[in-house]
């Protein structure tokens, strides 16, 4: 949340602070806001009705996770299915993932004295006299291993330690997406809201234009909440058209147009990275067969491939020879346990069903019809993640996979209850669920408070010292609303994530990740910051205010800071210069350069 919520405060704040309406980007001056914003303008509104910035976060975060939960249970009974297999669902979708608790009988095994080749399945297995003392001792130190875990099991990689099995990218859902990333927050909700609206409505016996023009607003207003919710929701839609045709597909899909259309329109011909950034290449869409589980080859060690028709073809070859591979088969099961095979079966039994084939009706006798029409939407989502990357950063391709993730979700949840009709099936049930929840439970448990802080994740973090936020209140009180400042790049600047300012160049990672080109820019921040060796008449950096508009510069003593522009900036030259100081802190002085630039 450190990093992440720095960035949607500072998006709040330039509404909330900044009056930035119409919006323009607070972390790259004089550019269009293309981030979907409006979860963090509804922030922006709890912040200027008096609610503090960090609750104005966290209280809307709350409430929609439990409504999360409550609509992916009404979901589940939409669909067919029964109360309890949505709960199964919500707890998987939230705490769901892979083989990494296996990583915690390791540990207690070696807590207790033991070596890593001793605390193996094969080690005990090939030494069963020795074996036997070994289990009985890593039972008996589990307990404490739990309480005090050395590591995280899902392998996130915040203070986690060395993950427990290699390649880990599956980090808890309610950690790595509930919490920290808001937006998804909003999209999750608006697109099962979406579901059971365009469920009820092709359901009903006559007419049902209403759910599927509200379906539609929800639609286009997805732009502005988060895109990756809209190209999933696009595809599970699109099976459903394909399933149930009626008129009023056309409502929906009107209405979603005319509210998002011109949105869609500015990021599709808006820029989409470059190939030389200070941070690396953040061109996309690319392809990437197999996605993090491919690990490339000697002639393309990166595995990428650019988009264009003919490596689509290609590409889609290479990610289907993946199927037969170990490799790729290890980095899911690692990584969600049942799951892709669990898709595998269920996908096979589907077909073999809609071939007439009694085996298949029996596989999928746990299934309603309309959850498998949901799996095949799931299906192609798994397929195109497997095939495409949809952002600068591949591993943001998790935001659309969370929606596979809610139909697997839902498929154990309907397995689960199906089998719990019996004893011994029962126990089968219990078998199913258990392995995907415990890796997820297990940093849940480390999270708590009785964790000894060595082995917890360190904290608290603080994104604005009070020094900072009485630097920021004076920020508000004597400079112009809109206000262009040069600022340092830090995740967490005042300047922008308080006061609200906007910043001539943010936080680089985030500017990368967004597809944003930002090489000039970065080098003429640089030069602004190392000042000039000559006399002023030849100096470029006052040139370059002009240039970029800039009021206020922002000089930080924190050179080492993540995020810093550079390790080396002028700050004796500034400090030389004579300008008047609108605001300082224990570390930060903010300079007037209107009357130099």
């Amino acid at each position: 949340m450190w990093a992440d919520w720095s960035q949607h405060l500072t998006t709040a704040a330039s509404f909330a602070s900044g009056s930035n309406i119409p919006p323009v980007n607070p972390l790259f001056s004089g550019t269009t806001l293309l981030y979907p914003f409006l979860p963090d303008f509804h922030a922006a509104t709890l912040m200027t009705l008096g609610l503090a910035p960090g609750l104005a976060l966290a209280i809307p975060g709350g409430v929609l996770v439990v409504v999360i939960g409550l609509l992916v249970v009404a979901l589940g009974r939409r669909l067919g299915l029964g109360t309890g297999a949505g709960v199964v669902a919500v707890l998987i979708c939230f705490i769901g993932g892979g083989l990494g608790f296996i990583g915690l009988f390791s540990d207690a095994c070696m807590s207790h004295g033991f070596t890593a080749s001793q605390c193996t399945l094969q080690y005990v297995v090939a030494h069963p006299g020795t074996g036997v003392s070994i289990v009985g001792w890593t039972l008996h130190d589990l307990p404490g291993t739990i309480v005090a875990q050395p590591r995280a099991y899902d392998g996130l990689p915040s203070d986690g330690g060395t993950p427990p099995l290699p390649d880990m990218q599956w980090y808890t859902p309610l950690m790595a997406w509930w919490l920290p990333q808001r937006t998804l927050l909003f999209g999750f909700a608006a697109a099962i809201s979406v579901l059971l609206l365009v469920l009820a409505g092709a359901s009903s016996h006559g007419p049902g234009w209403e759910p599927f023009a509200l379906a539609g607003v929800l639609i286009g207003l997805l732009p502005i909440v988060h895109v990756q919710t809209l190209i999933a929701l696009s595809i599970l839609l699109f099976v459903l058209l394909w399933r149930r045709r009626r008129r009023e597909w056309f409502a929906l899909l009107g209405i979603a147009v005319l509210l998002g259309g011109i949105r869609l329109g500015q990021l599709a011909l808006s820029q989409h990275g470059a190939s030389v950034t200070p941070y690396g290449t953040n061109v996309y869409p690319w392809l990437e067969p197999g996605w993090l589980a491919n690990t490339g080859t000697a002639a393309n060690p990166s595995g990428r491939l650019a988009l264009s028709f003919g490596n689509v073809f290609t590409g889609a070859i290479q990610a289907m020879g993946m199927l037969g591979t170990p490799q790729w088969w290890g980095f899911w099961i690692a990584n969600l346990g049942i799951a892709v095979p669990l898709l595998a079966v269920v996908a096979i039994a589907a077909a073999a069903r809609l071939g007439g084939g009694r085996a298949g009706r029996v596989m999928t006798a746990a299934f309603p019809v309309p959850l498998l029409e949901l799996t095949l939407g799931a299906l192609l989502i798994f397929a195109a993640c497997n095939l495409v990357v949809f952002q600068s950063w591949g591993w943001d391709n998790t935001k659309l996979l969370v929606y596979w993730y809610l139909v697997i979700a839902l498929l154990i949840g309907a397995l689960a209850t199906h089998w719990w009709k019996r004893v011994w099936p029962r126990v089968a049930a219990l078998v199913l669920v258990a392995p995907v929840l415990l890796t997820g439970a297990l940093v849940l448990v480390r999270l708590l408070p009785w964790t000894p802080p060595e082995d917890a994740i360190t904290g608290p973090y603080t994104i604005a010292t009070v020094q900072e936020v009485h630097l920021a209140s004076t920020i508000d009180r004597v400079t112009p609303k809109g206000a262009v400042f040069l600022t340092f790049g830090r995740p967490n600047d005042p300047v922008l994530a308080v006061a609200g300012r906007i910043g001539v160049m943010g936080y680089g990672g985030w500017l990368w990740s967004y597809g944003i080109s930002f090489e000039t820019r970065y080098r003429d921040v640089q030069s602004m910051y190392n000042g000039c060796a000559s006399d002023a008449a030849t100096c470029p950096v006052f040139s370059l205010l002009r240039t970029y508009r800039i009021s206020y510069v922002e000089i930080d003593n924190r050179l080492a800071d993540p995020g810093a522009i550079d390790p080396q900036p002028g700050i004796t030259w500034w400090a030389g210069q004579g300008l008047p100081v609108v605001a300082h802190s224990d570390h930060i002085t903010i300079y007037d350069v209107r009357g130099r630039g």
